[in-house]
């Protein structure tokens, strides 16, 4: 449904209403932020001029005193210095600021101050004026007005020069650099008054505009004696324009020797250092004395504050450039641009790879003295292990002694018989020679047989340490079997070989493999003690297998005890009436020591073979007959 005229009409008075009201309140918040004028004498782009104009507005902004708006202005009278340039320059300002008057005006350098106390009664006659960098003997001439407070502050070359001393304690020449300017010409004459003391020690001198492209020429030759104290450069001999900053940068690139200054804007710039003029220190304070005003209080009863403190400074890379210790800085000088070093740098990274060291070392050590313990153990272990080895084997001695002295008897008794059948050949009256030498050859025979005999027996009784070497399982089977015949004749045992030819070497100790078929040998006719006479069959084998080779030991005895199978070959172990236990158990080691590995079960007609399998040397070629181990 259509609204009434009337209604529509009311709606569009509102909304009018509500636009100007909010324009007007706009008006209003604008009108109501106060005009800060920062007005500089230098240009207003120069680096001393930004840091007080910084911290001005820094601090300012920072103080809650409401809305305030900030406008920079420069003078440049340096560089335009004259009264017509000034009156049209005044004209400006209040064209340009009559619709926006300052609360309050800050005057940057005397040449600013100089300028407000001539036009300030046409162009901001309410504003009261805070001045710093200003001299402290200027208002000795004139009064100071009522709306006027501020810093006076100057350059102070002394500081400078003793720190140039202390740094250079060979110098015996002050050579003052600036520029040809009006005010660069009163810095110079300040400087070299304020140094006036030092002489006849020093001889002081002052070069004023020279033109930075002669630089090199005029300065890159100076004696190492010489103090080279810059002051300031606006203008140089031929009228050009200069920025402080350049100039001074440009001389200590040129300079062979260090160069100084009382300007903190010049400190990076090249310069060694110096009691130096913190502008940016200045700005602060002349923000302090503009927040006090801006709070209510009378610009004339608030005092004239003497000048900062001087920001005390060194250029570390001017001191290694000049080779300069810096031992001889003085105290309270604070050393800037120093490169850190590796520990300052790094500190955290160094002391984490530090720990990571130590800690990666110790646990090196605890490994190494950890595996030199175990060296040790192992070693122990296989002395024991030869140790133990070698008592079975005296013990195997001990088993075989009374087949071993038959065996030994029979080739002694034979040489006995003969050696009297000799004797009684040589008493008959024709002894026959072909019977005297057939009756040597058999005492040689059986005096080799018996020496063989008991060569087998020192062998195995022997103390020698393990060699390892290429060997022929058959012929330590055989040697072996050589051992056990006499002994499986005692038993009632028929003792079988089984060497399967054209099998590969193996690597190992002839005698530690002897007894351990010695050992399986006797275990298995002590098996069958109570098997008939008839049945008493022992047999050892050789086979080839996959690169291995199979040595097995069969009997026919009474088999082993299921509950036996599992703890055969542990140590202490033993179903003897009189055994330790150590048999099997040697056995084991040694097949182990020589990278095999030993096992036992029952046959299917009876009884039990044992068989332990070594790694083969190369592989042979296995025979048709052969069986692999599983």
């Amino acid at each position: 449904m259509a609204s009434h005229p009337a209604t529509r009409t009311v709606r569009t008075f509102l909304l009018i209403a509500l636009f100007g009201s909010f324009l007007a309140a706009a008006a209003l918040g604008e009108g109501t932020a106060r005009r800060i004028l920062i007005l500089s004498g230098a240009e207003v782009m120069l680096p001393a001029g930004q840091a007080v104009d910084g911290a001005i507005r820094k601090d300012l902004s920072a103080a809650s005193l409401g809305p305030l708006e900030f406008y920079s202005e420069g003078l440049d009278s340096y560089r335009f210095r004259s009264e017509g340039y000034e009156r049209e320059l005044a004209s400006f300002l209040r064209r340009k600021y009559e619709a926006k008057q300052p609360a309050l005006v800050f005057a940057l350098t005397d040449i600013a101050l100089d300028f407000l106390l001539r036009y300030r009664g046409e162009l901001w006659p309410d504003a009261p004026i805070v001045f710093t960098n200003v001299d402290p003997k200027y208002f000795e001439a004139r009064g100071r007005p009522s709306w006027v407070t501020g810093i006076v502050d100057d350059e102070d070359f002394t500081q400078t020069v003793a720190l140039a001393r202390r740094l250079q304690p060979d110098a015996r020449r002050i050579l003052i650099v600036g520029g040809s300017g009006d005010r660069d010409a009163t810095t110079n004459a300040r400087a070299a008054r304020s140094l006036d003391s030092l002489r006849p020690e020093f001889e002081i001198s002052v070069r004023s505009g020279v033109p930075i492209a002669d630089f090199p020429r005029e300065f890159g030759r100076l004696p190492p004696g010489t103090i080279l104290l810059f002051t300031m450069m606006f203008r140089d001999s031929e009228g050009r324009a200069i920025v402080p900053r350049d100039a001074a940068q440009a001389l200590s690139a040129a300079a062979s020797v260090p160069v100084y200054s009382v300007h903190s804007t010049f400190l990076g710039t090249g310069i060694l250092g110096g009691a130096l003029f913190d502008f940016e220190h200045a700005g602060h304070a002349a923000a302090r004395l503009g927040a006090r005003i801006l709070a209510g209080e009378s610009p004339g009863v608030i005092p004239i504050e003497q000048g900062s403190p001087r920001l005390q400074a060194i250029d570390a890379r001017q001191l290694r450039r000049f080779g300069i210790p810096e031992r001889r800085v003085p105290p309270g000088y604070e050393v800037r641009f120093r490169t850190p070093s590796l520990w300052e740098h790094y500190r955290w990274r160094i002391v984490a790879v530090g720990v990571a060291l130590a800690v990666e070392t110790a646990l090196l050590v605890a490994l190494f003295a950890e595996r030199q313990s175990r060296r040790r153990a192992e070693k122990e272990s296989r002395q024991r292990g030869q140790e133990l080895a070698h008592a079975s084997r005296l013990a195997t001695v001990g088993e075989l002694a009374a087949s071993i002295s038959h065996e030994i008897n029979q080739p002694l008794g034979a040489i006995l018989a003969n050696a009297e059948t000799a004797e009684l050949l040589l008493q008959s009256s024709a002894p026959s020679a072909d019977e005297l030498r057939q009756i040597l050859a058999d005492i040689r025979r059986d005096d080799v047989r018996a020496s063989q005999v008991v060569s087998r027996v020192r062998a195995l009784a022997g103390r020698g340490d393990i060699e390892m070497k290429p060997l022929a399982v058959n012929a330590v089977a055989d040697a072996a079997a050589g051992l056990l015949d006499a002994e499986a004749r005692r038993r009632g045992v028929v003792l079988e070989r089984d060497f399967r030819a054209g099998l590969p070497e193996i690597r190992g100790d002839e005698i530690s493999l002897q007894q351990v078929v010695i050992n399986l040998a006797l275990n298995g006719m002590e098996a069958m003690a109570d098997t008939p006479s008839s049945r008493r069959r022992l047999s050892i084998a050789t086979r080839n297998g996959s690169g291995r080779v199979v040595v097995r030991v069969s009997d026919t005895g009474h088999g082993i005890a299921a509950d036996h199978e599992p703890k055969l070959f542990e140590s202490f172990f033993t179903t003897k009436r009189h055994g330790l236990g150590l048999g099997l158990s040697i056995c084991r080691s040694i097949v182990d020591a020589h990278g095999g590995r030993i096992a036992a079960q029952n046959n299917g007609g009876g009884g039990a073979t044992f068989e332990f399998e070594l790694p083969a040397l190369s592989a042979g070629r296995p025979h048709e007959n052969d069986d692999a181990v599983a």
